[in-house]
């Protein structure tokens, strides 16, 4: 595909030319937006230079049209991970409590105009109403890493065939956290080139390979374990990385909490399934990585057990699965770029009736007026669906 190619060639060539300073100063990377809770999304972009006067404006229009004249304004932070990569990030808070359309401007001092830059998403707290047939459309997708060229033919089919309102991200979106390029050309650049980054807010959990010791995480936002409802769906985004009785506990008031009661769905984010069948088997066996993330098994399960999450959605194991136990359904989704896994190391009962497709894919995932998530697994490739299912809320109207 030279499209693809032509692509991938051009994020190298921009990312070497900032590299060599070759650029004045510029978007390194475009805005890309993060759920950070119920009322409010975190903003990050990357340029060449400090601009400490740059701040962040928006404007709200509900589905009906009203539009909120006030604009809102708020200030940016700085981060200088060296001369040629400065990350800002801001935060468009205080959002409204109905369903509505958000209009953000990145403004930098009044000097450096061309560099205004102004975008809309969708912000949708409550869940689609059945009288206007509403749907929210949720794309999903895991371990794009080491792969670009495949990335990019994922996100192409996925934005060709649907637009979707929020973008779950299962993690390792690069394959070495510390490697600045790779943020650069293998996650920013892709998402930017479809307008998903800029126009879409992730829901994201970190993996192995994106998993940051320190804490910081300048690229995706400096957090760990959080839960926030939209579109009438609980998300519970677990940190498989971080075995932590601190977690444990976080967990369990979540589950307890009636947020996560009153939710159409409990649905839970975690990298590391609580059962991976497909890995290297002598990796697996002799270097100790069936024990990574075994927590989320042996002490997570029986809470989302008893207290009726519906799904749990997770990556690290690259190619595409789905099982059930009882009411509870789990899928693996990491077939955004990687290596496909097609050695089997487990034999779980989980998935003895489900599905398994080693195939890149994408999902997608709605959520209807009438109390239904549909749940649809798409290949990359041909774009045929390789797997569907619907889940009926179980919370009492």
């Amino acid at each position: 595909d030279v499209s693809t190619w032509s692509a991938v060639a051009g994020f190298k060539a921009k990312n070497w030319s900032f590299n060599w300073d070759f650029k004045h100063c510029s978007y390194r990377k475009d805005p890309m937006l993060f759920v950070k809770d119920s009322s409010s999304v975190l903003v990050i972009w990357e340029m060449n230079c400090k601009l400490p006067e740059m701040e962040i404006t928006w404007v709200s229009s509900s589905h009906h049209g009203q539009v909120d004249l006030d604009e809102t304004r708020n200030s940016t932070t700085l981060t200088s991970l060296d001369k040629m990569h400065v990350v800002y990030t801001a935060i468009i808070s205080g959002l409204p409590t109905v369903n509505s359309n958000i209009t953000y401007s990145i403004r930098p001092p009044r000097a450096m105009s061309h560099l205004i830059r102004s975008y809309t998403f969708s912000h949708l707290p409550n869940p689609p109403l059945l009288a206007d047939r509403e749907i929210v459309r949720f794309g999903a997708i895991s371990d794009n890493q080491c792969e670009v060229t495949q990335f990019l033919k994922v996100l192409k089919s996925m934005t060709e065939h649907h637009k979707v309102d929020y973008l779950i991200h299962a993690g390792d979106a690069v394959q070495d956290f510390n490697s600045l390029d790779s943020w650069q050309t293998d996650f920013a650049s892709p998402l930017s080139y479809f307008k998903i980054g800029q126009t879409t807010p992730l829901i994201y959990t970190h993996g192995n390979h994106d998993f940051d010791p320190q804490g910081l995480y300048p690229y995706t936002g400096k957090r760990t374990w959080h839960a926030y409802t939209l579109a009438g769906i609980r998300f519970i985004v677990l940190d498989s990385n971080i075995d932590s009785h601190e977690q444990d506990r976080w967990l369990e008031d979540e589950l307890r909490s009636e947020a996560s009661k009153k939710a159409w769905f409990r649905l839970v984010l975690v990298h590391i399934s609580p059962y991976t069948q497909f890995w290297e088997k002598d990796s697996w066996v002799n270097k100790g990585e069936k024990h990574w993330g075994s927590f989320v098994r042996t002490r997570y399960v029986p809470l989302f057990q008893q207290h009726n999450v519906d799904l749990v959605v997770s990556g690290h194991q690259h190619n595409y699965m789905r099982g059930q136990d009882d009411h509870m359904i789990y899928t693996i989704i990491g077939g955004a770029g990687g290596q496909l896994d097609t050695e089997q190391v487990e034999d779980y009962p989980v998935w003895a009736s489900g599905k398994a497709k080693f195939r890149h894919h994408y999902v997608l995932m709605k959520i209807t007026g009438d109390r239904r998530l549909i749940w649809e697994a798409y290949d990359a490739e041909c774009g045929t669906r390789l797997d569907a299912f619907v889940l009926h809320s179980r919370t009492e109207a």
